[in-house]
């Protein structure tokens, strides 16, 4: 007879104690001129240039450094679902995928026009995206479509589809990622609203043959990526996969043999007063900070910033205050987050939010 799972209890949440409090350094409406403000839903950085947010009018925007506006992007894509860095460090690429079925191409060094467009034969529409670390592949996963789920592999040398995955998953697609390492840029991480994470080997055109691994989170995926083990901090060594899910549970596995390592349960139980999470605004592994990097947010637009690379024992390394929010004099946002990027390397932080504002955090 099986043995009886039990979860162990929530790992402690002790506040950093290196960590100079960032600041509020600028705050500014994603489009002044609408009236209610469109959501600002996703975010990339563009290194000297600044940012690029998408908004809930499916509208592409421009902002400095210091959260000034630059410029609106031409796009014309309707329902914007996500946008994706290009892989490696100073990529050019920036790619958004879209609902009505294309994903676009964008190069940064010249933003006045679309670099290509893709279309899904089916007319499916395209959710995620992730491009491979040689730079020559691109994997754009569907929303579930005439009963099927599919994986898209797009070669950017020919812009010609190479081939489709159908079978892995049975609901929309909601995370992809190609492991960052120069080493392997044909393994690929998958996650779905049907509960699991899938690894392939692209290489392979046969689907049953090119998953690799399969990890069951037990409900619906909003979120995985790749993940260092045993305090592995380099691209080469992330041997591990992070899951979590539309009930705010967290999981670690390992990728190679799909073996439970870290099952935190619900991360709103992770707490340490007066800060207690609602909702995950996203996560990934954070070299800086040596571990899986957590940015948490409450309803009332405060977010945090966790470490945990002592699985055990997570760090608050920070939390950013939004109006009203659980600590006191807060002026950042008003409403839940939407998206967040962090570079611990110049310790920044940028938000947006259901607001329609976006804010700048910096030392």
């Amino acid at each position: 007879m099986a043995q009886p799972y039990f979860r162990p209890p929530p790992p402690l949440l002790t506040p950093g104690t290196s960590s100079t409090p960032l600041r509020l350094a600028n705050q500014t409406p994603f489009c002044p001129s609408s009236d209610p403000p469109p959501y600002v839903l996703h975010v990339v950085p563009l290194g000297p240039a600044g940012y690029l947010f998408a908004g809930s009018d499916d509208s592409l925007r421009v902002f400095s450094p210091t959260l000034e506006p630059v410029a609106k992007l031409p796009s014309t894509q309707k329902g914007i679902t996500s946008l994706v860095k290009g892989a490696g460090q100073g990529s050019t690429a920036v790619f958004s995928t879209a609902r009505d079925g294309t994903v676009v191409g964008w190069d940064t060094r010249d933003l006045s026009k679309e670099a290509f467009k893709l279309k899904n034969k089916n007319g499916a529409p395209y959710l995620i995206c992730s491009q491979s670390s040689d730079l020559t592949a691109l994997a754009v996963g569907t929303e579930l479509h005439h009963h099927e789920a599919s994986i898209d592999f797009w070669d950017l040398r020919t812009l010609k589809l190479s081939q489709t995955y159908t079978e892995a998953h049975s609901d929309d697609f909601t995370a992809l990622s190609f492991h960052p390492s120069p080493a392997v840029p044909h393994v690929l991480l998958s996650g779905s609203v049907d509960g699991l994470i899938n690894t392939y080997d692209v290489r392979i055109p046969d689907e049953d043959d090119a998953v690799q691994s399969t990890a069951q989170l037990g409900a619906s995926v909003a979120f995985a990526g790749w993940t260092g083990l045993d305090g592995a901090v380099r691209d080469e060594d992330l041997k591990g996969m992070w899951g979590a899910t539309t009930i705010e549970t967290l999981q670690i596995w390992t990728a190679e043999e799909s073996e439970l390592l870290n099952d935190f349960g619900d991360i709103r139980d992770v707490s340490l007063q007066p800060w207690r999470s609602d909702y995950l605004i996203g996560a990934h592994f954070n070299p800086v900070l040596g571990g899986l990097c957590l940015l948490t947010g409450t309803q009332k637009g405060d977010v945090a910033i966790m470490n945990l690379k002592d699985p055990k024992n997570w760090i608050l390394e920070q939390v950013l205050p939004g109006v009203g929010g659980r600590t006191l004099g807060g002026q950042g946002h008003s409403d839940i987050i939407r998206c967040a990027h962090l570079d611990a390397q110049t310790s920044t932080v940028v938000t947006g939010g259901e607001d329609g504002k976006i804010c700048l955090w910096t030392l």
